[in-house]
């Protein structure tokens, strides 16, 4: 039959070099209403699986041109077929042939001689597994995806808060993680800017961030300092987060008023900072205990006098350690944001963030926040 069917049936392909064995299965199946294909040895069985993938597989463990086993492990590895289930077929029903389908990747193992109930039942259950496992995955994604868009909102844009001249290169390695900014306009020129990495990333971190956007909402006050505010942060995640997870945070208020920068540090890679037509730029060293691990953590705190068009860098800890080197990274990043004068602050993140990350791979979110005062 044609290999581009109807797809409301599931499509069943039958691999068995017995002619009679191939057309009774496919008989059996096609009388329950399932859509058929079937191949006599290795080679065919590819070609009509690249043409049309089945949603089910019925394969002798003996063929001409191989084993049955090989294939299903082939078929594992290929993106496109790795969740079809396959169902082994063989006149052997040795405990060792079993195992062996098994660990190739086989869900079931049906014995020769093939009775029909038995053959419509166990096709129909992992079709059944098969469809509820699509169907779990799907609300997945549609959860993560929740999650991300939701995630996106806790953390503002440049274009929503103009005064605090902020811009911000983010790649998130999973859909939602654990890097996480934040900019909070405190009161008149005074802005806060937060750079925080949740450790691990994985979808649990989302969760984390979000309680850490809402202490940076209610503690973020004029009357707070900067180490203040992460001094009431840690009180509260020690009792939020479980044993193992922590935040690494750097904390920045920016009082344009006054050309003042406050830097606070919890465990955060350090800041860097470009004075306009003044060299190079700088690292700004800080020490300082990680956020909700310890009740007593104390915080590394910094003033800096800024005049108007110095920038500083705030980051995640991904981007140093693209290749493997954090003190290498932290001096490749450093370089890439000094060339500042030459080009608007957008411009000079973006080139920051994409020359930082050439020649590497990333493992981790990457994140780079430039400020200009």
């Amino acid at each position: 039959m044609s290999m581009k069917p109807n797809r409301r049936s599931p499509l069943i392909l039958v691999v068995d070099d017995d002619p009679t064995t191939n057309r009774m299965i496919t008989g059996i199946l096609s009388q329950a209403g399932f859509l058929t294909a079937s191949a006599a040895d290795i080679a065919s069985a590819w070609t009509r699986i690249h043409a049309c993938p089945p949603d089910l597989v019925l394969l002798d463990v003996n063929l001409p041109d191989g084993s049955g086993f090989d294939v299903c492990r082939r078929l594992q590895r290929e993106p496109e077929t790795a969740r079809t289930p396959v169902l082994f077929i063989s006149a052997n029903d040795d405990l060792e042939s079993k195992v062996k389908g098994f660990e190739a990747g086989g869900v079931d193992y049906i014995p020769k001689p093939l009775a029909g109930e038995e053959v419509i039942a166990r096709v129909s259950t992992h079709l059944r597994l098969k469809q509820a496992y699509e169907s779990l995955a799907e609300l997945q994604a549609e959860h993560i995806q929740r999650l991300a868009s939701a995630q996106e909102t806790l953390m503002p844009q440049p274009a929503d808060l103009p005064e605090a001249r902020f811009f911000v290169s983010f790649n998130q390695v999973l859909t939602a993680g654990g890097d996480f900014y934040d900019v909070v306009p405190v009161g008149g020129e005074v802005v806060d800017y937060v750079v925080a990495d949740a450790s691990g990333h994985d979808l649990a971190a989302a969760f984390w961030t979000a309680s850490l956007k809402t202490l940076l909402s209610e503690y973020a006050r004029p009357s707070n300092t900067p180490r203040d505010v992460l001094r009431s942060i840690n009180t509260a995640m020690c009792r939020l987060l479980p044993a193992g997870v922590f935040f690494t945070i750097i904390y920045a208020r920016l009082n344009r008023q006054l050309g003042r920068l406050t830097l606070a540090n919890a465990g955060h890679p350090p800041a860097i900072l470009a004075r306009k037509n003044e060299g190079p730029p700088g690292i700004i060293a800080q020490d300082g205990d990680v956020v909700g691990a310890f009740p007593d953590a104390s915080f590394d705190v910094l003033e800096l006098k800024l005049k108007r068009g110095d920038r500083f860098f705030l980051f995640s800890d991904g981007l140093i350690e693209l290749n493997g080197n954090r003190e290498d990274g932290l001096g490749r990043l450093k370089m890439a944001c000094g060339d500042g004068p030459a080009r608007t602050l957008e411009e000079n993140v973006r080139a920051a963030f994409q020359e930082t990350m050439v020649g590497a791979k990333s493992q981790d979110d990457l994140l780079l926040m430039g400020v200009e005062a």
